[in-house]
């Protein structure tokens, strides 16, 4: 199970008339996914229908929904608090290699991924700015980058992936 159905079955516990559109709108998911989605839950037993007209129905999320949602919450937990771990390692690994005095470029679009290595830095107390304009980027500045396709285009910079096993 991927995060957008945890958030699909958040939002029906919190919301039983939501309409497939709404799921589709709050998670990003396309209309066919979430129909999908929703018909995979009715058949797995963690969504019941409940027909309120010839075009509406009311989702409910039982007893077994309940459990799967919390072990995937738990789940999505624990590999968002490992990716933490990694990111910080990988970090102080490049604060030993250039140093602590130095201004960091932070280069990736995924705020969530942003937000969680500004508070890694700002723990650290290192100094950053970040700078999606590659020409704004003057090669003698670390990039500290989270999206592997970001690699090619930050090729001619010393640049560290922060999401990577450093072992490789």
């Amino acid at each position: 199970m991927q995060d957008n159905e945890v958030l699909i079955l958040e939002e029906i516990e919190k919301n039983p008339n939501t309409t497939q559109r709404d799921l589709s709108e709050k998670t990003g998911l396309s209309l066919g996914m979430v129909n999908l989605l929703l018909k995979k839950f009715v058949k797995k037993g963690f969504v019941k229908l409940e027909k309120l007209n010839s075009r509406s129905f009311r989702y409910i999320l039982t007893p077994e929904g309940f459990k799967e949602k919390s072990k995937k919450t738990i789940e999505y937990m624990k590999r968002y608090y490992q990716k933490t771990l990694l990111i910080k390692q990988n970090i102080e690994r490049i604060i030993r290699i250039y140093g602590r005095n130095r201004t960091y470029i932070l280069f990736g679009q995924d705020k969530e991924m942003k937000e969680i290595i500004e508070g890694i830095l700002k723990e650290l107390n290192v100094d950053y700015i970040t700078q999606n304009d590659i020409t704004k980027i003057d090669d003698s500045q670390i990039i500290l980058y989270w999206d592997i396709d970001d690699k090619e285009k930050l090729k001619e910079f010393d640049s560290q992936f922060l999401l990577g096993d450093y072992n490789i």
